[in-house]
């Protein structure tokens, strides 16, 4: 055997002791399990546990090959993958994987089923929850943290390739521009002036910068908008005076 194929041999048998040694794989919790219109969160996840616990390679088809002395053990860890990913899913999605006979066989055919990254449909139903999205009754956090799941969501499936670094950074800043306005569009009208201010500057801030300056202000307010208490002594004077009226 060449020194390259014990090296690489060896590399194989240390990454199954890792696996094997980091413990079993934590079930989905059922929020996440893959029910055919989660692909997106549910990929990110699958790929996010397995890396964590170096197992990843039973996604990409790089483990050793039959006959090498890894193969044994590295399949039997395959298997429990399996199991682990019909249990990410719901019933009826893992009854179509029963009898692919591999982790990557069971991964390669749910995307083909279930990605849509560059679905028409799937980026015109985000920009349209993007385009409704308002801060309501939401804090000033919780409204910024809804519209960056979107756009995360919409750069996912809306790809755009550019030439050179200098288009691929002029891109970037307009998306970051057309960000800011999506975020200050949806502020509740209590923000107009600090909106005002904004849109004013010489050159617009990015959005976490926008983010923070909105979060500032609405701390400002939620301050000023508080019911001053009074101190012991200020209500003993203030029973006083009211005893000495009424004597």
């Amino acid at each position: 055997m060449s020194e390259v194929a014990e090296t690489t041999t060896t590399a194989q048998l240390e990454e199954i002791v890792r696996s094997q040694q980091s413990g079993e794989l934590q079930n989905i919790q059922a929020a996440y399990r893959l029910d055919g219109k989660n692909y997106l969160k549910w990929s990110q996840l699958v790929r996010t546990v397995l890396k964590g616990k170096w197992k990843i390679s039973h996604l990409m088809g790089t483990g050793p090959k039959l006959g090498d002395p890894p193969f044994e053990a590295w399949d039997e860890e395959d298997s429990m993958i399996i199991v682990w990913l019909w249990n990410s899913m719901t019933p009826e999605i893992s009854d179509t994987c029963m009898f692919l006979a591999t982790a990557k066989d069971i991964w390669d055919a749910i995307q083909q089923t279930y990605s849509q990254a560059r679905d028409a449909a799937q980026v015109y139903e985000v920009k349209v929850k993007t385009i409704a999205a308002k801060q309501g009754s939401k804090t000033v956090t919780e409204y910024a943290n809804q519209l960056k799941a979107l756009w995360q969501e919409l750069d996912h499936y809306r790809v755009i390739k550019t030439k050179c670094p200098e288009d691929a950074a002029i891109l970037k800043d307009f998306i970051e521009q057309d960000r800011v306005y999506d975020f200050l569009v949806g502020l509740n009208p209590e923000f107009d002036q600090v909106r005002i201010q904004i849109l004013g500057k010489q050159e617009v801030p990015r959005v976490n910068e926008v983010v923070a300056l909105i979060r500032g202000e609405e701390s400002q307010r939620s301050v000023m908008l508080e019911p001053q208490t009074l101190d012991g002594s200020t209500i003993v004077a203030k029973n006083r005076i009211f005893r000495t009226r009424r004597e």
